[in-house]
């Protein structure tokens, strides 16, 4: 429960993005998809 909260909690770092999305982004980069659009 924990990590989940933490991982849902965006952060200025990654541009106002939470750690999950920014995880599923480069995965999916990895495979070629790209799973959000981009935010501005």
């Amino acid at each position: 429960m924990i990590c989940d909260r933490l991982n849902a909690t965006p952060r200025q770092c990654l541009g106002w993005k939470t750690p999950s999305e920014v995880f599923r982004e480069k995965m999916m980069e990895e495979i070629g998809q790209r799973p959000y659009p981009q935010r501005k």
